[in-house]
């Protein structure tokens, strides 16, 4: 599986407020992947990259990599990053993701990820968004697919994490 960051030019999509200027958005996707795993990856994982860390404008991705580190390290077992949109609860294991407005409900059940897929896609968003805002400019990871077998399928479950988190569910 791999995610592809990119920009988009959407300019022919409707109308322009400058005939001749293009309006170019960044976008990403999951790639060769079933969609049973494409689709919750893109609504948290690719969600939260995109829309919760401002560009790194503020530094949050290289804080969130200095957590992990120090979450490999043994430093710390785990650690909670909150967001706009999603509440990031990081293990040494995986990330689990609840919604940050709605909490645990039908539509954002929680859902998680192991944390080498997580930490793959925070880094390379960072580095993505260190490019120039280019149609050119394009980035492609690769996750791992040893770890493939730890994601969580919906309906996600958070399993250890619960107690050590304090989560409760409906």
């Amino acid at each position: 599986m791999k995610i592809r960051f990119f920009y988009l030019d959407i300019s022919s999509c409707g109308k322009s407020f400058h005939p001749a200027s293009k309006n170019i958005f960044r976008a990403s996707e999951i790639l060769e992947a079933p969609i049973s795993i494409k689709k919750p990856y893109s609504k948290y994982l690719l969600s939260t990259l995109e829309s919760d860390f401002s560009e790194n404008m503020f530094g949050d991705y290289d804080k969130l990599l200095k957590e992990i580190d120090k979450l490999e390290e043994g430093e710390k077992v785990s650690f909670i990053f909150e967001c706009d949109g999603f509440t990031h609860y990081v293990s040494t294991h995986s990330v689990t993701f609840e919604h940050t407005i709605f909490g645990v409900c039908p539509h954002w059940p929680l859902w998680s990820c192991p944390l080498s897929h997580y930490k793959i896609a925070v880094q390379a968003a960072r580095d993505f968004f260190a490019m120039p805002v280019s149609l050119d400019s394009e980035l492609i990871v690769e996750l791992p697919e040893s770890d493939m077998a730890q994601i969580t399928l919906f309906p996600p479950r958070l399993a250890e994490n619960e107690t050590a988190f304090g989560i409760t569910h409906d």
